[in-house]
């Protein structure tokens, strides 16, 4: 017999976090599954493992178990992730996020960024600058929503989880030291910004001489003593890590045990959804999942369904539980291309120290059409200072480089504490041929249709990356890099933490998955959140958006379980 709640989430990341603890401060009775384990304090507290972490990628889904497949076109033959699999896969960066309580923020590098108004309404920003042929052969749209809208949930979000940084733009006026480009916002940031690791200084100084603006990057890090949870000791073990201290602001850390404190939410780790049920009028009606610590097939049923996985799993489960009613399920996927540059200095930089968000950004040609051939955009240069461990460096060497016996041991023992890298975020646009279905042929370690992503780089993703890493190769020249390296325009990888689209939201039923609330069109009672809700994507790391349009649709979930309250009688 299937048991009752009010509300059953699947996935206890960034939105699952804020939904758990909202629902269960309204009163609602919570339960919350989630594939992977939910960690103690003690789980964490020694943690400065590269192999376990990086090289094994203990909390990563592994391409073994929870298989995604990938192709560049329709007419070929998908294949596991091939830059994942095997003993040289490139990382936790290039594979889904974490498995667990707390999903992706639990390794995430916490850039905690708010888009502009003008990647929020990127189609009429692209027309209006350079002509509906700009935008021929993609599905750019406009989000259901601009900037004025999200500011108060991206506030809300800022304080909740904890966000170190300097505002540029408070209330219209552009403030010292902070970002100037930044869209308006009300508040200052509820913390200082995180002391910069030690290559900062000539990436940032040699950007000012160059009359470039560098700030501070917006860290969902403890620079001080916030909410009784540490301030950052600089470990340098951050990203790809959990922290060992709290300081980072994963919802497993600032929401959930809040959550847990109103009796109202259940948390159960080691639990696979296979699918959302639905009841005779197509209403969801609860999930069939697999308790692997009862080693059973167990049913919950459940007034509201939340989804709140990753983009990828969100599709997957969708798809699996035919949910797919106006075939816009799985279309639009959408990735960044990261540019990596990286050189040596004459002097230390010391990567290994600190996390790599403690570093500088230069955003002066991020939302802009930075050149008139084709549509181009822009992005923020990132520095990328800290938190590189000796092991994932050697995967990050030039081809000059030797790669084994005392020739490697040189170049490494002479090179690695002077190295210093800087990275940007190409987004993709949405177009019809790159999209997410399920494989046909491959399976994960349950039975479950593995995903399979059909996507390819575009020349147009190309001629944006170069652009870049020529404004790189100025700043390198300015700080006086004495050899650099850099990623192909169009590299290996196809997933990077950042998937987003593959559920767009809108206004229009028929061309999109859900509303702005995240609130399926066609199966009422379930929410589908995460950045696979997004229409377009921005170059910034979308894990704050994801918190706010997740406080969004909990206020208007709370409002129309009120709504109903008050005119049905409870049934509990």
């Amino acid at each position: 017999m299937a048991e009752h709640a009010d509300i059953v989430i699947v996935g206890l990341g960034a939105a699952g976090g804020v939904m758990a603890h909202e629902m269960a401060q309204a009163g609602m009775r919570v339960i919350a599954l989630d594939k992977g384990q939910r960690y103690a304090d003690e789980d964490v507290e020694v943690k400065h493992d590269e192999l376990r972490y990086f090289v094994r990628m203990e909390i990563s889904p592994h391409m073994g178990s929870d298989p995604v497949t990938w192709r560049p076109n329709a007419e070929t033959t998908a294949h596991v992730l091939p830059w994942s699999s095997g003993p040289l896969a490139l990382g936790p960066l290039f594979v889904p996020p974490s498995i667990g309580v707390g999903g992706g923020t639990i390794h995430w590098a916490a850039w905690a960024w708010r888009f502009r108004d003008a990647e929020l309404h990127l189609r009429s920003t692209l027309a209006e600058r350079l002509g509906e042929d700009a935008i021929a052969g993609t599905a750019i749209v406009d989000w259901p929503m601009g900037y004025d809208e999200l500011e108060p949930y991206y506030e809300r979000a800022e304080y909740e989880i904890g966000v170190a940084g300097k505002a540029g733009n408070l209330n219209g006026n552009i403030q010292e030291g902070g970002n100037p480009f930044e869209p308006p916002r009300k508040r200052e940031y509820p913390m200082p910004p995180l002391r910069m690791t030690a290559g900062d200084r000539p990436f940032s100084e040699a950007a000012r001489r160059l009359g470039l603006h560098p700030f501070p990057a917006p860290a969902a890090v403890n620079s001080v003593e916030y909410q009784g949870r540490s301030a950052c000791v600089y470990c340098g073990f951050c990203r790809d890590y959990p922290c060992h201290v709290g300081a980072k602001s994963s919802s497993a850390v600032a929401l959930l045990p809040r959550a847990l404190e109103t009796g109202n939410l259940d948390i159960r780790p080691y639990s696979r959804v296979f699918e959302v049920k639905r009841d005779a009028s197509g209403r969801a009606s609860g999930v069939r999942y697999l308790d692997l610590v009862r080693e059973e097939e167990r049913e919950i049923d459940a007034e509201y369904v939340v989804l709140s996985a990753y983009a990828l799993e969100n599709t997957r489960l969708l798809l699996t539980s035919g949910i797919d009613g106006n075939g816009i399920v799985g279309k639009y996927f959408m990735t960044h291309n990261y540019g990596w540059f990286t050189g040596t200095l004459p002097d230390w930089t010391n990567p290994f120290a600190g996390p790599a968000v403690a570093t500088s950004v230069i955003d002066d040609y991020t939302s802009e059409l930075v050149s008139g051939d084709g549509a181009v955009w822009g992005s923020p240069i990132i520095g990328f200072g800290g938190d590189v461990q000796p092991v994932e460096a050697t995967r990050n060497m030039p081809d000059s480089a030797p790669k084994f016996g005392q020739g490697f041991k040189d170049w490494m023992r002479e090179n690695y504490r002077r190295t210093f890298s800087m990275y940007h975020q190409t987004a993709t646009f949405p177009r019809d041929e790159f999209f997410c279905d399920l494989d046909p042929k491959v399976k994960d370690a349950f039975g479950q249709p593995a995903l399979r992503i059909t996507h390819d780089w575009t020349a147009r993703d190309e001629q944006d990356v170069q652009f870049m890493q020529g404004k790189k190769r100025e700043i390198a020249r300015e700080m006086g890099m004495r050899e650099w390296w850099e990623a192909p325009t169009a590299p290996p990888y196809h997933v990077s933490t950042h998937e987003v689209g593959t559920h767009r939201m809108g206004d229009d039923p028929g061309a999109s998955v859900v509303d702005r609330y995240g609130q399926c069109h066609t199966v009422p009672n379930l929410y589908v959140l995460g950045g696979g809700q997004f229409p377009t994507y921005g170059a910034y790391n979308p894990t704050l958006t994801i918190y706010a349009l997740a406080y969004l649709a909990a206020d208007h979930l709370r409002a129309e379980v009120g709504a109903k309250a008050t005119t049905e009688a409870p049934n509990r």
